[in-house]
């Protein structure tokens, strides 16, 4: 025979799992529709709130039923009541409600985490002004890149030229990169470039195989916005994405190579914010516009 302690705990596991399995069927839209059903004492009238058919607002005030083991309502044709269990229930679920409504509020409130280059924020971040609250870093690519896979950014927005393992990269945009000057007649002359990064390195070979000399370099500047800025203020050259190029109503010169593509990418982890979709959507029309 079965001691009084294991019986005791038998009793307790089936508790257990009886709690279990109706914390499992409840829905939170059931519970909405039958607080509203008792405010209103109309099943028929909270259906129509919810936008659910006569038969689907019962069906869900029978789920509720279900969960808790007990009669709530009298399920009178015309009238909807609260049974002594019902009444008693009511102020416990407003107060759950209101608890999960402000948890789902202040999920909204927290920052999405974007981090760029301070040549794309340019065109990014004044899209984004109007979308809430959005947390914006500058940062190098391989820092951003970083900052995703540790978690401590959302979005990251980079070029196409390097193997972002681990995340997820959806397109916003593409265009080439260009020499570009403030003059649209521009004569040949030495260029303004970035640090050598993979397009400069491919302009560099497109020069050579074009002109049959290494390009002319008068500077290197270690960031594309300060280049289109110096170009768009004086008669410089410099090597551009073209959408600083036409940010700063610059023209592309006529003696440069085949100008080189690039594409650029929203890289993030896997999400279930909606925001996160919204956000690349915007960015996309940002970039397209």
């Amino acid at each position: 025979m079965k001691s009084l302690l294991d019986q005791a705990s038998s009793l307790e596991d089936v508790v257990l799992q009886k709690v279990e399995n109706s914390i499992k069927s409840l829905r939170i839209a059931d519970l909405e529709l039958f607080v509203t059903a008792a405010h209103m004492k109309s099943l028929g009238k909270s259906a129509q709130t919810h936008h659910l058919s006569q038969s689907g607002a019962s069906a869900a005030i029978q789920r509720v039923e279900g969960a808790f083991g007990i009669s709530l309502c009298t399920h009178e044709k015309r009238h909807f009541r609260l049974t002594r269990e019902g009444l008693a229930l009511l102020p416990n679920l407003e107060k759950w409600m209101k608890q999960i409504r402000s948890l789902v509020l202040s999920k909204d409130q927290v920052p999405i985490r974007l981090v760029t280059t301070h040549a794309i924020a340019q065109i990014a971040v004044p899209t984004l002004l109007d979308m809430g609250s959005i947390e914006f870093k500058h940062m190098r690519p391989d820092e951003a890149y970083r900052a995703i896979l540790h978690d401590e950014a959302d979005i990251a927005l980079v070029l196409d030229n390097a193997p972002w393992k681990g995340v997820i990269a959806a397109e916003i945009g593409n265009g080439f990169f260009q020499l570009y000057s403030s003059v649209a007649t521009a004569s040949k002359q030495a260029v303004l470039l970035p640090e050598d990064q993979m397009e400069v390195l491919a302009l560099k070979q497109s020069w050579q195989q074009a002109h049959g000399y290494p390009i002319p370099l008068k500077t290197t500047i270690p960031s594309w916005s300060l280049i289109a800025s110096i170009c768009a203020t004086t008669s410089e050259v410099g090597f551009l994405p073209d959408f600083l190029g036409k940010k700063h109503g610059l023209y592309p010169v006529l003696w440069q190579p085949a100008p080189s593509p690039y594409r650029i990418l929203a890289i993030y982890r896997a999400s279930e914010d909606p925001r996160v979709n919204m956000l690349i959507k915007s960015l996309h029309q940002a970039f397209t516009a």
